[in-house]
């Protein structure tokens, strides 16, 4: 019986040995990172944005989206889930990594809540005016990111999203921003 017993603790002990850590870095099936929001990799890869688009075309990550001051550009998304997830967008300048510093818009979308955004599908209507880049979602703000002593050519506009597992996906487009003079002339 002593023998059985432990030849049973061994396979116990032996079947609870420790996987290797990753430090959390892992990739989604398309190479893009899962970013768990304070500069470290994390989660399955479950939760993809797809179809950013501005004015309704669709942009991929790192394309350059020009928009013209004092005019509104939209900003759509598509989460893979109509469950809760979050949306924040952020106005990078002299490439700064997001942060609470520089965020738009943070807002909590999917049927699990009820928000501005309540589906899959989620859109801002947002406008560069007066060195400020302000974004609404039909007649309410939901946040604006004041660039006016930085450089107008090294802007980045950043949609994060997250599900409420702590799965995220980050796409990053350089935004230009033209003088509505320039498109008058």
């Amino acid at each position: 019986m002593k023998h059985i017993l432990f030849i049973i603790s061994i396979l116990l002990l032996s079947a609870c040995g420790g996987g290797g850590s990753d430090n959390g870095n892992t990739s989604n099936t398309d190479g893009s990172q899962i970013d768990n929001g304070n500069g470290t990799v994390t989660g399955d890869g479950s939760f993809i944005l797809h179809n950013i688009r501005f004015d309704s075309k669709d942009y991929y990550e790192g394309e350059l989206v020009t928009v013209t001051e004092n005019t509104s550009f939209e900003v759509q998304w598509v989460s893979p889930t109509s469950a809760g997830y979050i949306i924040d967008l952020y106005l990078s300048t002299n490439d700064q990594a997001y942060s609470d510093n520089n965020k738009i818009v943070g807002l909590k979308c999917g049927s699990d809540s009820l928000s501005l955004c309540p589906n899959a599908t989620g859109e801002v209507q947002c406008e560069v005016a007066n060195n400020n880049l302000t974004c609404s979602i039909g007649s309410d703000f939901v946040g604006s990111e004041n660039f006016q002593d930085n450089d107008l050519t090294k802007l980045k506009f950043i949609v994060k999203g997250c599900d409420t597992q702590g799965n995220c996906d980050v796409k990053t487009f350089e935004l230009s921003v033209q003088s509505s003079t320039d498109i008058a002339e």
